[in-house]
């Protein structure tokens, strides 16, 4: 429940701040932004590498005297690594500006490079706490990354700076929380030896990093690939649309979040039981979903023309529809979408997610490039209820699990 209330929270900033953004400055402004954090989320998996998924699989499963040096040797590689793909994120800056034929969004991924590093950490830190099972630290810690967000936004109204800076809020937003998250867990890192934990760490992210590339990349792709054939107020309207799905998706999230542990130490343990968990969860979840994506679906068709008086914001309910209704086909299935990596098997959760993000992208550029927004609605829309198909295909045969 605690981490619900900090996906509400969270979502709540969150969709504030989108908008805010297209009320105070435009859907010109909210495209731009929403594009450079595309490819801010891409390249944040670059910067962690997989290696807080290390930090929670090994740190869950691992006896008390082992923790410190599993989670202190993470945190310096995240550091390290963060660092170096942070620089690469500014200078990417005008190639990515060129390719969506914005130069804002090239200056704006300049303010989000800072970001970077702070997140990859903060993926660590989160890890941590996950791990430990500390669900109210980690959810208010989760949830503070967005809150954050919307406070570092309004610090940037008040200081009136140039809205081709506004992704300044990304690097305030984490590096805060990053701080806080950092005090939060200094007892359970600190010096000491750390043996072959950084390269063990690095191996195991290697194999698996991938996977949350391809995740990031199956739910940006859509922002992306509609920036190439459509202009910017277009794709704000859309994003704004996406966003506000992602923020009901969250609750799916903070379901797998506390199954997480639990499901580490079943498949460490023979993995009896973890059928008869999902089981248990999967019909609950999806009769839940149903329930909120109705509500949901009303609530944005009837509220948004009520607080926006920009017709293409008006008209994005069909989107957001489009977008909850492949949601709520995959709901009980979602809180599961990592069993692979939880069981140790990095690089089939890889093939995995690569497999699902393979039709989900070629979707895109085919059903964008016909129809436009509704065209990547409807790609979102299949590639989630394909990823239940593949999700229990590979579990199947990789762990002999009937999901």
């Amino acid at each position: 429940m605690w981490n619900v209330a900090s996906l509400g929270i969270a979502g709540v900033c969150g969709l504030g701040v989108n908008f805010l953004i297209s009320h105070a400055y435009g859907t010109t402004a909210l495209g731009v932004f929403n594009q450079v954090f595309a490819a801010y989320m891409i390249f944040s998996q670059l910067a962690a590498l997989g290696v807080h998924t290390s930090i929670l699989t090994h740190g869950a499963a691992a006896p008390e005297h082992e923790r410190r040096a599993i989670f202190t040797a993470g945190l310096v590689v995240l550091a390290a690594q963060a660092t170096v793909v942070a620089v690469v994120f500014a200078a990417a800056a005008p190639l990515v500006g060129r390719l969506v034929d914005s130069p804002d969004v090239s200056t704006g991924m300049l303010w989000a490079a800072p970001g970077l590093l702070c997140f990859a950490v903060n993926k660590g830190a989160l890890a941590i706490l996950n791990s430990l099972q500390r669900m109210r630290l980690y959810a208010v810690f989760q949830g503070g990354r967005v809150v954050m967000m919307c406070v570092a936004f309004g610090a940037f109204v008040l200081a009136d700076l140039p809205v081709v800076a506004l992704p300044v809020i990304l690097s305030l937003g984490e590096g805060t929380v990053l701080a806080g998250a950092l005090l939060a867990i200094r007892r359970d890192v600190g010096r000491g030896p750390v043996g072959a934990w950084p390269r063990r760490h690095f191996r195991f992210g290697a194999r698996g990093f991938l996977s949350g590339l391809f995740t990031d990349l199956s739910t940006r792709s859509d922002v992306l690939i509609l920036g190439v054939f459509a202009a910017d107020n277009i794709v704000g309207a859309y994003s704004f649309a996406a966003i506000m799905a992602e923020g009901v998706y969250q609750v799916l999230i903070a379901l797998r979040t506390n199954y997480a542990p639990i499901l580490v130490r079943q498949l460490a343990a023979g993995g009896g039981d973890v059928v008869a968990t999902v089981a248990r969860a999967r019909t609950k979840v999806y009769v839940g979903a149903a329930a909120v994506a109705v509500v949901a679906i009303a609530g944005y068709a009837l509220v948004v023309p009520l607080i926006s008086a920009d017709p293409l914001v008006r008209g994005s309910w069909v989107y957001f529809a489009i977008i909850l209704g492949g949601m709520a086909a995959s709901a009980g299935y979602a809180p599961f979408a990592q069993l692979l990596l939880w069981a140790g098997r990095p690089g089939w959760h890889t093939i995995l997610v690569a497999v699902i993000v393979g039709v989900g992208t070629a979707l895109d550029l085919v059903m964008v490039r016909a129809w436009g927004p509704e065209g990547a609605a409807i790609a979102v829309a299949l590639t989630y209820a394909w990823s239940v198909v593949a999700l229990r295909l590979l579990v199947g045969r990789v762990l002999q699990l009937r999901i």
